[in-house]
């Protein structure tokens, strides 16, 4: 038995299917079987049970009494980890979106890692289906994405941005707000950052009308935006970046988009099982930074049930 089959089975019990559990894993269907015939021989008990028919995995009494102990053995495994500098508090693994990543998180990360310098972060960038999946996989410790999709896992609203019209320098638009429908979707580089504000960008333009170009990285806005016409939507971080590196133009728009939302993520862990120290120095010296930060989410958070 070995740190892949357990997680392995962990995430057949939190994903339900097997399909869904190799895919967050990034190995074959055939693998993850293997890996749970392997470890149920070791055990001499049968952890799921098999019906005909049936993709949805369930599990035995065997395997509900096991699932707090894998999870405990995932503990230790870190914790183990943990002990390789006699200084280090730990690592945290943290998967991100790029743009979250490249512009809204650096200069926090800064002031944590200067107030905690035995803390070890390693950032990976994913888009948010994969964040949600390494989490539930044990891949990954925190997350930060845009969509609250819950899992097994903690979505807490952490940044609340607004919107702005961002053109290129001597762009063909006036100083000051803009109004959307002085602006032609024919010269929009279009970038989804959510659904809230890609339903507003189709209530003041057909959504059946094709803009200049689509993208899927803040990197290729900057390639487009060279024609003095062209213009897209960017939250604040990426567009005062735009404008402290390219000298972009900033635009408030005098009705305003919904604001970009990032909520920061982590897994619920079983009771009496405790979070990594790494894991909840990091979360706590985030929720300090944040709390100062000018874009910081100031509504209402949900808790669970609401």
């Amino acid at each position: 038995m070995n740190i892949e089959s357990i997680q392995s089975f962990i995430s057949i019990v939190q994903l339900q299917t097997i399909s869904a559990a190799a895919n967050s894993l990034f190995v074959s269907q055939s693998t993850i079987s293997h890996r749970i015939q392997v470890m149920e021989q070791e055990l001499g008990v049968t952890l799921f049970e098999r019906q005909r028919g049936f993709k949805r995995m369930v599990l035995t009494d065997e395997g509900s009494k096991f699932y707090p102990l894998a999870m405990q053995w995932l503990e230790l495994d870190s914790r183990m980890h943990e002990l390789r500098s006699d200084t280090s508090i730990g690592k945290v693994r943290i998967g991100s979106m790029d743009s979250i990543n490249q512009y809204l998180l650096p200069a926090l990360i800064a002031r944590i890692r200067n107030e905690n310098p035995n803390l070890q972060l390693e950032f990976v960038s994913y888009h948010s289906q994969e964040i949600y999946s390494r989490i539930n996989a044990q891949l990954v410790d925190v997350g930060f994405a845009f969509y609250p999709i819950r899992y097994d896992i903690i979505a807490t609203p952490v940044f609340s941005e607004p919107m702005y019209m961002v053109s290129p320098p001597g762009s063909i638009y006036p100083e000051g707000s803009i109004h959307p429908s002085s602006l032609l979707k024919r010269d929009q580089i279009f970038f989804t950052w959510n659904d809230e504000i890609e339903r507003w960008n189709n209530e003041w333009w057909d959504e059946h009308e094709a803009p200049y170009v689509r993208v899927d990285s803040c990197g290729l806005l900057t390639t487009f935006l060279t024609d003095p016409r062209r213009w897209t939507i960017c939250p604040a971080s990426v567009a005062s970046s735009l404008r402290a590196l390219y000298n972009a133009e900033i635009h408030p728009f005098q009705v305003e988009p919904p604001h970009r939302i990032t909520y920061m993520l982590y897994r619920k862990y079983p009771r009496g099982v405790k979070q990594p120290l790494a894991v909840s120095t990091f979360i706590d010296a985030f929720t300090e930074q944040v709390s100062k930060h000018p874009w910081r989410y100031q509504g209402k958070v949900k808790k669970d049930g609401e």
